[in-house]
């Protein structure tokens, strides 16, 4: 593992994800079994979620870069994105699911298709209202 330190490789993956700069963070259950939500739906809201980030402008692409082997470790400029996502397979609710979560705020949403993870961009994370008929707890950071 000689040339780049490991822990310089994650600072850098981290710039490039904009980590430092993010405002928001979306955390979307895609169940790996049908429990809380149809077959497929937390899937479909996550595609729907990554597609509008990226035509916003609001998310950072990762690094294209990563997997290649430690020395060969470029120099990447800070993403620009405001928005993080992570994809996680249960958030504990398991009922009217899929179940999003938007932090720091700690607005929790419940039914989130296609159609409510649109609102859920453009209402919350563009114009900061939540789309209340979907929310059901609020627990900032």
């Amino acid at each position: 593992m000689s040339g780049v330190d490991p822990r310089a490789r994650l600072e850098a993956i981290a710039r490039a994800l904009s980590i430092g700069r993010a405002e928001r963070h979306v955390f979307v259950c895609v169940p790996s079994c049908a429990k809380c939500a149809p077959p497929g739906a937390g899937e479909r809201a996550w595609k729907h979620l990554k597609k509008r980030l990226k035509e916003l402008g609001l998310d950072s692409p990762p690094p294209r870069w990563r997997g290649e082997p430690l020395e060969k470790l470029p120099e990447t400029p800070a993403g620009t994105g405001r928005v993080l996502r992570t994809k996680v397979d249960c958030l504990r609710i398991c009922e009217q699911g899929p179940i999003v979560v938007v932090y720091p705020d700690g607005t929790w949403y419940r039914g989130v298709d296609e159609q409510v993870m649109e609102r859920i961009v453009t209402e919350h994370l563009v114009a900061g209202r939540p789309v209340e008929e979907h929310v059901f707890a609020v627990a900032p950071l």
